[in-house]
């Protein structure tokens, strides 16, 4: 029997699952296949829309589920290098900088994550981060572009474009995965 100690157990999603804990074993595996699930949403649905970004809805809400769901520092990144390992098993070619469109921006959630303000901002300020981190993916474009002379296509009409396409699609990834956190650590409540 365990002793009585004061504090309130953790909170747990229908009785079973804590929302939120350290990195183990199992979140390890969960946090993988959430990169998982981001290069395959991006094969499966490579449909040509014409605005660059637009799969920062699910990639920014995947990434900021997985940071969310750990304590660790680094879970967003964690969820990131899954990405950036499964996208060539299935068929992304992103170029040399392939990784680095993956990494940085789960970099960049957790970081913003660590700087975050008080709970009272929490539904804006993360849906912000997920913005800017995402729009981090067209201004390492830019940056290869003019100091390497690489060249990409969601370039060709200038970087304003493409950059406020990111910034709108991960800030929509980044609000789906707060209001759906706070709606499940709701239900977990009662």
């Amino acid at each position: 029997m365990q002793g009585m100690n004061g504090n309130s157990s953790p909170r747990k999603l229908f009785g079973a699952i804590e929302l939120t804990g350290s990195l183990s074993a199992g979140r390890l595996v969960w946090l993988v296949s959430l990169g998982v699930a981001i290069a395959a949403l991006e094969q499966a649905f490579r449909w040509s829309l014409q605005m660059p970004g637009h799969h920062g809805i699910e990639a920014v809400a995947l990434l900021m589920l997985g940071r969310l769901s750990c304590t660790n520092p680094w879970s967003a990144t964690i969820a990131a290098a899954g990405a950036a390992v499964a996208a060539p098993a299935l068929g992304a070619d992103h170029g040399p900088l392939m990784p680095l469109f993956y990494l940085l921006p789960g970099a960049l959630i957790d970081l913003g994550y660590r700087l975050r303000p008080k709970v009272s901002m929490f539904v804006l300020y993360l849906p912000l981060v997920g913005a800017l981190a995402w729009s981090s993916k067209p201004v390492l474009r830019v940056l290869a572009n003019l100091t390497m002379g690489m060249q990409f296509g969601s370039l060709r009409s200038g970087p304003v474009y493409p950059i406020l396409t990111h910034l709108m699609f991960g800030f929509v990834g980044g609000l789906a995965a707060v209001l759906l956190w706070r709606m499940t650590e709701r239900t977990a409540d009662h």
